[in-house]
């Protein structure tokens, strides 16, 4: 029996577990996958998820679970895990959000990063991921929007990474990394320099449209949440922890019944 689950809070809502359990089926793995409410500070509930075959990882567990497994090189560079998976007796880390937000863009707003110009809100895991990922693929620059000071990761350390308060490149793309727009746009946070032709992105998927997404769409239809990262970096997840290449439809489709 292959276990698995989700861990962070709040989890109530995660589609981690459909996505995980679809995918069972259609490897025809016997599994099961629950969410799991884990907090940093709540050490019986975290060694309970280390006892798991997979473990699918969210706020605000990415940084502490880096500690408890081996992490990539890439988990490493970016500080945090959203995926460990047991192999034999070793716990292996790996982070697939930027990779999974990569390929979400590509396939649903046609954005080519090469040669662009990002400006990322937040420097959260999520947000360091995304930044790592437009790295590694050609991007042409990042600004880094923070509201206060940060940890100096290595990360951003690349020439191409510009951390400030106030965005001063026009950008190709526009990605919301924080939590604030839930309650309306990101506050305290100066606005992106932009184009007609900028697309724009926020990583939650709750709400399907937030309040940032909202005031974006007036400006242009190349608007998106952060849904299509979730199945994405989903898919990368399971295809790590079973060795196999899962096609993103059985995760889509699941998606639409969840929706229904």
């Amino acid at each position: 029996m292959f276990r698995s689950g989700v861990i962070g809070s709040p989890v109530s809502h995660s589609l981690s577990p459909r996505l995980h359990e679809a995918a069972f089926a259609y490897l025809e793995v016997e599994g099961t996958s629950a969410p799991f409410e884990v907090t940093p500070d709540d050490h019986v509930a975290i060694a309970h998820a280390l006892s798991l075959n997979g473990i699918s990882i969210t706020t605000p567990m990415k940084e502490v679970m880096l500690s408890h497994c081996s992490p990539s090189p890439r988990a490493v560079r970016v500080g945090a895990v959203n995926s460990i998976r047991r192999v034999g007796s070793e716990l292996q880390g790996d982070n697939f959000d930027g990779e999974g937000f990569h390929r979400a863009i590509m396939y649903q707003l046609d954005v080519d990063v090469r040669n662009e110009i990002a400006c990322v809100y937040g420097s959260g895991p999520a947000a360091r991921s995304i930044v790592e990922a437009l790295l590694r693929h050609g991007i042409g620059g990042v600004e880094v929007v923070v509201r206060r000071d940060i940890e100096p990761y290595d990360l951003f350390h690349d020439k191409r990474v510009n951390v400030t308060r106030v965005p001063s490149v026009r950008a190709d793309l526009v990605v919301n990394a924080t939590s604030l727009s839930l309650a309306g746009d990101v506050p305290d946070l100066a606005e992106a320099i932009v184009s007609p032709h900028t697309a724009y992105v926020d990583v939650a998927y709750v709400p399907e449209v937030t309040p940032w997404m909202a005031e974006k769409q007036f400006l242009t239809d190349r608007v998106a949440n952060g849904l299509h990262m979730l199945l994405w970096q989903a898919k990368l997840q399971l295809d790590w922890w079973f060795d196999t290449q899962l096609p993103i439809e059985v995760l889509t489709q699941e998606i639409g019944r969840a929706h229904v």
